[in-house]
């Protein structure tokens, strides 16, 4: 079981996971259906004029609690079954081009260690067009100790940017202060 849930590739993982969850979630129907089947059950009177109580829980019920448990059982299995599926071709490509593998080892690592001076992907691509839309090229963008202020280096001179609203903003020299310390 630990080497099913291994993450090899993430789609292969997260149909895995629904695999489970298709499962579990059959279990849950099962146990509904049979607690409410079981209280369908009553009373009758036999042949020989004596009132018999019954539950059907040793016929109907009890069929259709294990065909419904079977039912998502397969389907989950199936599921899981897809998930092996595009994790073997992955170790299949991986095992073709070793070149490929190395790169996304390496890949994975550095996606593990988070630095301070990274910043975000949102965070570049709206200074970018903001700085296009002023005809400016920047140089360098850094963190500074508030989330959504960054040092920017434009044209030789730093200016201190606040994203997260509609437009990024340019900080005022008052402002900045905080953040040359």
């Amino acid at each position: 079981m630990p080497k099913l849930l291994e993450k090899q590739t993430t789609i292969g993982y997260l149909i895995k996971i629904a695999g489970i969850v298709v499962m579990v979630w059959g279990f849950i129907v099962a146990m509904f259906f049979l607690g409410g089947a079981a209280q369908l059950g009553g009373q009758f009177v036999d042949e020989w004029g004596e009132i018999q109580y019954s539950s059907y829980l040793a016929g109907g019920a009890f069929f259709g609690f294990i065909s419904i448990l079977a039912r998502h059982a397969l389907y989950g299995i199936l599921i899981i079954g897809f998930g092996e599926v595009i994790d073997f071709l992955q170790r299949i490509y991986f095992r073709l081009h070793p070149e490929v593998e190395q790169q996304w080892q390496k890949e994975k690592e550095e996606k593990e260690v988070v630095r301070k001076e990274d910043v975000p992907f949102w965070v570049e691509t709206e200074l970018k067009g903001y700085y296009e839309e002023q005809k400016l090229m920047y140089t360098s963008i850094e963190k500074t100790s508030d989330a959504y202020i960054f040092k920017v280096v434009v044209d030789d001179r730093v200016e201190y940017v606040e994203v997260g609203n509609f437009k990024p903003r340019v900080l005022t020299e008052d402002e900045a202060k905080k953040y040359t310390e």
